[in-house]
């Protein structure tokens, strides 16, 4: 059973809390270069259950980096970027890391549909797990004395389940094509299908308002994407203004629980300053 990206990024955090990635892969040579924006386009819209995403893409042939942007009504915002190449039906993105290793996530790209994009820091913290407890030992180049950090050798057959699975764990998004024009802050939110609840404007840059549509007693809560709560309110009235000017740019989540109301709502923020 498939579990929503978003419900899967809240309950990571919460079980792990400020745990990140303890392994990494060594630099390993890469396959040719495929170029994402030509595979996905180069504005594609990610249409889901829980959110919209609209993508700006831009391959570099020099470099064989393909740079991912979340697109904004004044200012694409950077999301990630980098160099992907193909492999038994999954594209396989490899993203740079500060100490010259590297961190691989899989995507699967087929029928108009897209799973798993952008989802580095979770596959390689499971990635992790699996390796402390001795998976994959003929792949272990480094391990610390602690027994936790560790390098490996990126072995694409012998991990190839390994990503086949972890893409299967996340929610399917439909790929759609951008309009010509940047979308306006009305046509920018981010609406929950189970309620209906609104979040503008999205992105934000000093407040963004949650709208709920009528008055109720409710809980707001808003989590990095680590899993981390920054913020919790109580809420009353039909609308909640959010501050995030002292926030850093990035992707946020605002969970919302209502009285009487079994699942809560989840709504995707973009901060852009």
């Amino acid at each position: 059973m498939m579990r929503p990206l978003i419900l899967l990024l809240l309950l990571l955090g919460l079980l792990t809390g400020c745990e990140a990635p303890t392994t990494e892969f060594d630099v390993f040579a890469l396959p040719r270069p495929v170029n994402l924006a030509r595979v996905l386009g180069p504005a594609p819209v990610l249409l889901g259950e829980q959110d919209t995403l609209a993508l700006r893409l831009q391959f570099d042939a020099a470099t064989g980096f393909t740079s991912f942007a979340l697109a904004g009504d004044s200012a694409d915002e950077n999301w990630f970027t980098a160099r992907a190449f193909r492999f038994r039906g999954l594209y396989y993105l490899v993203e740079e890391q500060p100490d010259s290793g590297y961190w691989v996530h899989a995507v699967r790209i087929r029928r108009g549909q897209v799973q798993g994009l952008s989802t580095g820091y979770h596959q390689m913290l499971d990635l992790s797990q699996d390796a402390r407890q001795g998976r994959w030992p003929g792949l272990v180049r480094f391990r610390a004395l602690s027994g936790d950090s560790m390098r490996l050798r990126f072995d694409r057959r012998q991990l190839r389940a390994f990503y086949a699975a972890e893409v299967d764990s996340f929610a399917t998004y439909r790929i759609a094509t951008a309009p010509a024009a940047k979308p306006g802050p009305a046509s920018a939110h981010t609406t929950s299908t189970a309620q209906s609840i609104s979040l503008y404007p999205n992105p934000a840059s000093t407040t963004a308002t949650v709208n709920f549509g009528e008055a109720a007693a409710r809980q707001v809560q808003l989590y990095n994407e680590q899993g981390q709560l920054l913020q919790a309110y109580t809420a009353a009235s039909s609308q909640l203004a959010l501050p995030v000017a002292d926030l850093p740019n990035g992707t946020y989540l605002v969970r919302v629980t209502e009285a009487g109301k079994a699942r809560p709502a989840t709504l995707r923020l973009l901060v852009a300053h």
